[in-house]
């Protein structure tokens, strides 16, 4: 791959390596530092890259990386506000009115807070998992490739993740029954 294509890749897919390090470590810096080493080690063997595979060798080095920091840390960091674009931007949901009521604007903002919580109490090959599938919209063949697992396994993944956050977010439900 030549320095050219290499840095269209970069351009191409630093947002989404850096979203998926934010979701995973719940920190700006950490996910900043993170993505420039994914891209660093890419460089590294940017030779053998193939154009075609590379945003799944991505992924993993991202996912990788995040694994091994949170693993030295011993504990898994829960995830930071950030300002609220950002959270807009990570959670792809936006208030549908041009002029919500004060109380919607609550109920949204109170929303996005649980859901990031939720996420981050999940384990994390569940948690990559679910920002693979639901946040970056990836396929199962797609998530497999990028974990090397069958796609059965990553389907039981995302099936069992998604109970558990249903389950973290029961609370928060309304029972109208």
């Amino acid at each position: 791959m030549t320095e050219d294509k290499f840095l269209k890749l970069v351009h191409k897919h630093k947002a989404q390596i850096y979203q998926n390090a934010l979701y995973l470590l719940g920190n700006r810096e950490d996910a900043e530092d993170i993505t420039q080493e994914t891209f660093i080690k890419a460089w590294e063997c940017h030779a053998q890259l193939r154009p075609k595979t590379a945003l799944a060798w991505l992924l993993k080095c991202t996912q990788n990386l995040c694994f091994n920091l949170l693993k030295r840390r011993k504990f898994q960091v829960p995830l930071t506000e950030g300002d609220d674009e950002e959270l807009e931007a990570l959670m792809h949901t936006h208030v549908d009115q041009s002029n919500p009521s004060p109380d919607e604007i609550v109920i949204q903002q109170e929303l996005k807070e649980s859901v990031h919580c939720a996420i981050s109490k999940l384990p994390p090959d569940m948690r990559a998992v679910i920002i693979m599938r639901e946040l970056n919209g990836m396929s199962f063949k797609e998530i497999a490739e990028v974990l090397k697992q069958p796609e059965g396994t990553v389907k039981s993944t995302v099936f069992r993740a998604r109970k558990k956050l249903r389950d973290i977010l029961r609370p928060y439900w309304r029972n109208d029954k």
